[in-house]
């Protein structure tokens, strides 16, 4: 009998521990950016357009767009954001994000899929520490807010973007 009770005993504590370890676990788990923007994409896939904005914070109306066509200019521009390290939060609180940003970049990126239809996306930089991803096609859970845990520079985003725009000028 003690070692039937040892035995369940210890299955409990194993139960409990792993449902309190494994959502710690799974909240704390990092993506990147290259898995995020490949989730939305299959290899059959073309790309179409970029649509970069550049969207004042306190004037949205007043924003400025390059408009990119060319895929391999677009998968260099993709390039450039592969390697930010995301973490998924769960507080949607987007209030914060601008603070000390006179601009933030919302990128809009048209894929054609299998060559059948065309399915958009988009990701928009609030800051050095704030991103989101939305999915225009998706019915559920459309948009997901992210923390870059690694270092990221907007201010180099500033710079291609101005050079994006003087090229298409």
């Amino acid at each position: 009998m003690k070692k039937r009770t040892k035995t369940i005993l210890g299955v409990v504590v194993v139960l409990v521990i792993a449902v309190i370890v494994i959502p710690m676990y799974i909240s704390r788990q990092q993506t990147t950016f290259r898995a995020e923007v490949t989730d939305h994409m299959s290899m059959l896939d073309t790309l179409e357009t970029l649509v970069i904005k550049k969207i004042p914070t306190t004037d949205s109306y007043d924003e400025e767009e390059v408009i990119i066509k060319d895929p391999q200019e677009i998968r260099n521009m993709l390039k450039l954001a592969k390697d930010i390290e995301l973490r998924r939060l769960k507080h949607t609180d987007i209030s914060e994000r601008f603070e000390g940003n006179p601009y933030y970049y919302d990128w809009q990126l048209r894929t054609k899929k299998e060559d059948r239809f065309t399915e958009g996306f988009g990701i928009t930089f609030y800051n050095e520490h704030a991103v989101s991803i939305y999915s225009g096609y998706k019915t559920r859970d459309k948009l997901e807010n992210y923390e870059i845990t690694n270092d990221f520079n907007l201010n180099e985003m500033e710079r291609l973007f101005t050079n994006l725009k003087e090229e298409k000028e």
